[in-house]
């Protein structure tokens, strides 16, 4: 992905994750996000990341311990603390630029 930090972002932006170009929509709610939607994740710390959400995202989570399951675009799965997602916006392919 570019340099670019997004996770404050207020308006689409396009990321690139290898040599697909992704169209990101920060204004997407987060709590409408569901299992299989493509996402870039921005931690607390260290670098956006464009995965598949795998399990729900509930931002309002009391249990801010709680584990978000992802999967990589190359299908690995991993799991993220909710208390280390500083942001998280909805992302699809950009068909135009792919």
């Amino acid at each position: 992905m570019g340099t670019r930090d997004g996770r404050n972002a207020t308006q689409p932006y396009r990321v690139r994750a290898g040599k697909i170009w992704y169209w990101v929509d920060p204004t997407a709610p987060a709590g409408q996000l569901e299992p299989r939607d493509t996402v870039v994740i921005y931690p607390m710390g260290g670098d956006p990341i464009v995965a598949i959400l795998q399990s729900p995202f509930k931002p309002d989570d009391e249990v801010a311990a709680r584990l978000i399951e992802f999967s990589s675009l190359d299908g690995e799965r991993f799991a993220v603390p909710a208390s280390d997602v500083a942001a998280i916006h909805l992302a699809s392919i950009d068909d135009v630029q792919t």
